[in-house]
């Protein structure tokens, strides 16, 4: 498997599963540094042996696994290599950037009721009024009795 086969697995998706035969150990060797280039750690499935890759990776959300992922990619669109020499000669990334500064809520001011005597409000033209309710019926007269 070539360096761009493998690259081509490394996609940025969450979760890469690499599918190849046996491998020697110098180029599984190899891939777990592409992979680490790329972004990526690789997921423990169990006991590996000697010679054995990792085939299930996840991507790794660190600022500096980020940070490196972008550099390596910016090479290969750059047409150099994979991987560099040394990566210890890379500087560090850039600090996060400053919290913006705590400000904190200004109350809401009260509207303020004055303890001197406050004027009647004007008089004007009498507002729509409701009409009267109608007077309850008489009651019925009483029935007439024989005796009458």
């Amino acid at each position: 498997m070539k360096d761009d086969e493998i690259v081509a697995h490394f996609d940025g998706r969450g979760r890469v599963h690499l599918r190849f035969g046996r491998v020697c150990a110098e180029k599984a060797r190899r891939m777990v540094e592409i992979a680490h280039a790329l972004g990526y750690r690789p997921l423990a499935a169990g006991a590996l042996r000697r010679g054995d890759v990792p085939r299930f990776h996840e991507r790794d959300d660190d600022p500096r696994a980020r940070r490196r992922a972008e550099r390596t990619v910016e090479r290969l669109r750059a047409g150099g290599p994979v991987l560099v020499d040394d990566e210890s000669a890379l500087p560090p990334p850039p600090p996060p950037a400053p919290a913006p500064p705590l400000m904190p809520r200004q109350p809401t001011p009260r509207p303020r009721r004055s303890l001197e005597p406050q004027p009647t409000p004007p008089v004007g033209p009498p507002g729509p009024r409701v009409p009267p309710r109608p007077p309850h019926p008489p009651p019925p007269p009483a029935p007439l009795s024989a005796a009458e």
